[in-house]
């Protein structure tokens, strides 16, 4: 069966795209709602961590959810609670009612909602292809989600400007019902087995990814991409290297054509396994640009590679999770992974400012540079060395027990 064949592909494809759009346009009409009400950069941060504090907490019971009922189900209870939510939130903005505590609410309720989303989806998206057509539908779901989230924020954009937040929230809530509709029809092939309670389930998960030696190297890159080349970079020293909006837009124009790029490659192509590692090292590129000085149309070219690694790196990460971790257990491994990427970005946010104003800004660009480089060759070293994994071997057998059926589901 081709890929576009595969009817829980297309539908968790098109499902997942249509609702990151609107939630890329939601973002921008947040932030406008909370300006609008009088509000300060300060409280555009306090809503950020609101949602960002839930999903945090609640990742991991996210994953043991997931992997306990149908995964389509979880989303479409998940995709009701942000329909909901956007839904009222757009009809207080709309009507003048709003306030701080509102929009506060809204967000950990989005947050809380995300935490239960990103598990499910991933295991869904894992299980619902064949291994020998991992690559190429990660590739395409990553892409697809990429120019959601331009075309999201450039639609967030235009309707805040011509129609006001309440609006762009409101069309956000009528995304997540287009969703629902998608996901309802979806079968999902096999059973779930239930054994014991939450905290047996926690354990199990934890044991399935750390009986994978090569998965906590890359996590622990993942999470250094994360509170390094974005946390740091991205959100503080970035646009104060840069200097001015337009500089800083076509950087980030540029990582997103990267991105973009990267996908279309990746279509086509299948990595080999170290070449995440590689991608990964890449998202160092513009910031060594900025810290040697370079003029901003060559930031510009390393942060299109870094874009491109970006994606290099997360659709390797995710054939390798689909080939080797248990169909079982893949929300799980996905929420441990989740859990310690995201977590740390705060961290790198809250440290740049103070490592900064220690070492400069460009020193301080200089020395995150290396330090997402020195994590790449240890990774490396590691992910490249004898691949001693309990996991499967190159026959589909499953080392934890039975043998893989055609398409890579469990028998």
């Amino acid at each position: 069966m081709s890929l576009w064949g595969n009817r829980t592909f297309v539908l968790h494809t098109a499902s997942v795209t249509i609702s990151a759009t609107g939630t890329a346009a939601a973002q921008v009409a947040v932030v406008f709602a909370v300006l609008g009400l009088g509000g300060s950069a300060g409280d555009v941060g306090l809503v950020g961590v609101a949602g960002l504090v839930p999903a945090l907490a609640f990742f991991l019971v996210g994953g043991v959810v997931a992997d306990r009922w149908p995964r389509n189900r979880v989303l479409v209870g998940a995709t009701v609670l942000s329909a909901l939510n956007q839904g009222v939130l757009g009809y207080l903005v709309l009507t003048g009612q709003a306030r701080l505590v509102h929009i506060v609410v809204a967000a950990a309720l989005s947050g809380l909602a995300t935490a239960f989303v990103m598990p499910a989806a991933q295991g869904l998206l894992m299980r619902g292809v064949g291994r020998d057509q991992g690559s190429r539908a990660f590739a395409v779901f990553r892409l697809s989600l990429n120019l959601a989230q331009i075309g999201g924020s450039s639609l967030g954009g235009v309707l805040v400007a011509s129609a006001g937040p309440g609006w762009a929230l409101l069309a956000d809530s009528l995304t997540y019902v287009v969703a629902i509709g998608l996901r309802l029809p979806m079968r999902i092939e096999g059973t779930m087995s239930v054994r014991g309670g939450v905290v047996r389930s926690l354990r199990e998960g934890w044991t399935e990814f750390r009986s994978h030696r090569w998965l906590g190297p890359l996590v622990v890159q993942f999470a250094a991409v994360n509170a390094l080349a974005v946390g740091a970079y991205e959100l503080v020293l970035g646009p104060i290297v840069a200097g001015n909006a337009a500089a800083w837009g076509a950087i980030m124009a540029a990582d997103a054509t990267g991105m973009v790029l990267g996908g279309l490659l990746l279509v086509a192509w299948t990595p080999p396994r170290l070449s995440g590692v590689f991608g990964g090292a890449l998202t160092a590129a513009p910031l060594v640009a900025m810290a040697a000085g370079a003029p901003t149309a060559v930031v510009c070219a390393a942060a299109a590679f870094a874009g491109a690694g970006v994606e290099l790196f997360g659709v390797s990460l995710m054939t390798l999770l689909q080939k080797h971790v248990r169909h079982d257990r893949l929300s799980r491994v996905s929420a441990y992974q989740s859990l310690a990427g995201f977590g740390l970005t705060p961290a790198g946010t809250a440290l740049a400012g103070p490592f900064a104003a220690v070492a400069g800004t460009r020193g301080a660009l200089g020395a995150l540079s290396v330090a997402l480089l020195a994590i790449a060759a240890v990774c490396a070293r590691i992910v490249g060395g004898r691949w001693d994994d309990p996991g499967t071997n190159d026959e589909g057998v499953d080392r934890h027990g039975g043998k893989r059926a055609p398409g890579g589901r469990r028998a």
